[in-house]
């Protein structure tokens, strides 16, 4: 139990430490705000449990009117740093998806420090399979899923998908293949643990399985947690894809919580593992780790139109 709490702080400290306080008060209310709109949303099933932890549920958002129609599907990934968030607090992106003719899916997965690393791409990748396999009956069309996630759930769907793609090991099992995905959409995600290094509060070099990440593999009991090092123990050209054609990068650049070469230092590795993937990079200046994602949360019209404006990319 003190091994757990100790870790509970150290992951809080980790990344809410370049946070800036404003973001509390308006998250608060958005958590309000998504709760209420549940309520009242009639076109949701909720809580349909997946295989995996008890945490393993998802929340299908749908036009209950026409199931008949198959729609595409997005699959959005809440973020929290690993120890908080819920599917609840975005229920007004799944209802934005209905509004915009596409069936949502809404996962939730175990948090930290109730799971592992490990544990949490275990039920990101089952949720997926669920998806593909039972969408049809909501409406969905399972040759059209699109993955997004935001922050915390940025990386482990990249983590998901490039453990899947190279047959890695996972919760000491080999990942199986995804089903075939439409593409893959990151919001302001951290790929790589190392640029959370102590040492870049000393020194700023390049930092490869630093002192940070040893901590985090020790603390959460996995072995690869970053995205960006598992796509660096692959070789050059060795994948045609990650079970999607596409991936899209969204980062910004008043991000408090997540460096910019985060997301460049990523995308560098799918270029040099998978060149016939179409990579595409969206770079917003003037927005921060929240805008867009809270933005929708919030419904804020041109938030909710950039949101869509990346998922139709």
């Amino acid at each position: 139990m003190k091994i757990s709490f100790i870790s509970f702080i150290f992951f809080i400290l980790l990344f809410t430490l370049h946070a800036n306080a404003g973001f509390i008060i308006p998250n608060i209310v958005a958590y309000k705000d998504n709760l209420i709109n549940l309520i009242f949303e009639k076109n949701v099933e909720t809580d349909i449990k997946i295989p995996g932890s008890s945490s393993a549920k998802a929340d299908v958002y749908y036009d209950k009117k026409d199931t008949k129609t198959l729609k595409p599907v997005v699959i959005f990934v809440h973020g929290g740093a690993w120890i908080f968030g819920s599917k609840y607090e975005y229920s007004r992106i799944g209802s934005l998806l209905v509004e915009e003719d596409y069936v949502g899916v809404l996962p939730e997965y175990v948090l930290f420090p109730r799971g592992t690393i490990d544990d949490m791409v275990n039920d990101i990748y089952n949720s997926i399979v669920w998806t593909y396999n039972n969408i049809q009956k909501y409406g969905g069309n399972k040759d059209k899923i699109i993955l997004s996630g935001h922050s915390a759930g940025a990386h482990l769907i990249a983590l998901t998908a490039f453990k899947s793609a190279l047959r890695m090991k996972n919760q000491n099992d080999y990942m199986m293949e995804l089903p075939k995905l439409e593409k893959m959409v990151l919001f302001n995600g951290p790929y790589d643990f190392d640029d959370y290094d102590i040492s870049k509060l000393f020194v700023d070099m390049d930092i490869e399985r630093g002192i940070t990440e040893r901590l985090v593999t020790l603390l959460v009991n996995s072995e690869d947690v970053s995205p960006t090092d598992v796509l660096k123990t692959a070789k050059d050209n060795s994948i045609s894809d990650f079970g999607m054609p596409e991936i899209v990068v969204y980062y910004t650049g008043k991000d408090q919580l997540v460096p910019e070469f985060s997301a460049s230092n990523l995308m560098k590795q799918i270029r040099r593992v998978s060149p016939n993937t179409t990579l595409k990079s969206v770079y917003k200046d003037s927005y921060d780790h929240f805008t867009v994602v809270m933005g929708a949360q919030t419904n804020n019209k041109e938030q909710n139109q950039f949101f869509m404006e990346l998922i139709n990319m």
